[in-house]
């Protein structure tokens, strides 16, 4: 694939027209004209993350290596999407305005949208595929927290199984879903392999007690 603009090549075409775009630092460069491959940036706040991710925006169009419409942003609040959405089809009415933008494309057509949003709009579009009722929706952490926090106090009553507050539990609850999800196992799974750890580890106590009394 060849590369007709570097992103100093974008940015002096359309800081002639806009002086008031930003010229890439020598460290964000890199970043945006890296392989359209999985990547991770890692930068703390106000680093210039989302600048960076817009300019890379312009760099993947400007080279035809996408379209707007091809674009999918997300992230995990709404106002973080709001702010994204707005900063790119800035950006990409600057690219139009410098003649990088062919005539025919439209800087509207992108996606950007939380994490949750887009999860419930894949689903709607394609739950009867899977056999999922189509007016289903993700339930959002503040919903999954609540229903967390009814089941830990329903279940614990005075007696929390975990030292420490409802909260705590509630908290510990939550934590140990997200790393079910993310390593794609079930409930019964993880109680399963804690009865075996537990057995295990009972038998290596019965095992170590013999050989002290002796």
């Amino acid at each position: 694939m060849s590369i007709k603009y570097s992103a100093l090549d974008i940015a002096k075409k359309i800081t002639a027209v806009d002086p008031s775009f930003r010229v890439p630092t020598q460290e964000q460069i890199p970043i945006i004209e890296s392989p359209l491959a999985p990547a991770v940036v890692i930068a703390g706040a106000g680093s210039g993350k989302t600048e960076t991710m817009s300019q890379r925006v312009l760099y993947l169009v400007a080279n035809s290596i996408i379209t707007p419409n091809q674009l999918l942003g997300l992230t995990f609040t709404r106002k973080a999407a709001g702010e994204l959405s707005k900063r790119i089809k800035y950006r990409l009415r600057q690219l139009k305005k410098a003649g990088l933008l062919p005539d025919h494309l439209d800087e509207s057509e992108l996606t950007v949208s939380t994490y949750h949003s887009y999860a419930g709009k894949v689903l709607a579009d394609h739950a009867i595929r899977i056999g999922i009722d189509a007016d289903a929706d993700p339930i959002g952490e503040a919903a999954a927290w609540q229903i967390a926090f009814e089941e830990v106090t329903r279940f614990s009553g005075n007696d929390l199984p975990i030292n420490g507050s409802t909260a705590s539990v509630v908290q510990e609850v939550m934590d140990l879903s997200t790393q079910l999800a993310e390593n794609d196992r079930s409930a019964n799974e993880i109680i399963d392999y804690s009865g075996w750890q537990s057995c295990r580890l009972l038998m290596l106590l019965i095992v170590g007690e013999k050989k002290m009394a002796y």
